[in-house]
């Protein structure tokens, strides 16, 4: 594995899920990491870029998907989760 050396620090990390409204299921996680003097995209770009990989996926699902904005440090490894849809918020699904 090559490690790239990067003198800039970060500046922010941001993330979000696409799910099915119906059900709170994830079907994506996508992050975003801004270095220091980097253009931080804003949540309406990070919401289509991760909808637009997604939809690249050999098979994407179908039907509605909604976009919620989550900590970037919110998943836990070995965790599942997925999405209160009455709430809209993130939440443990069990391990």
């Amino acid at each position: 594995m090559t490690h790239v050396h990067c003198p800039a620090g970060i500046e922010a990390k941001k993330a979000c899920v696409v799910y099915d409204p119906a059900t709170g299921r994830i079907h994506h996680r996508h992050s975003v990491v801004t270095f220091v003097g980097g253009r931080e995209p804003t949540a309406e770009q990070i919401a289509a870029d991760a909808l637009h990989m997604l939809k690249r996926l050999p098979n994407p699902p179908g039907g509605e998907l909604q976009v919620i904005h989550v900590d970037h440090g919110a998943f836990e490894p070995g965790k599942r989760y997925r999405v209160d849809p009455q709430r809209k918020t993130l939440v443990a699904a069990g391990p």
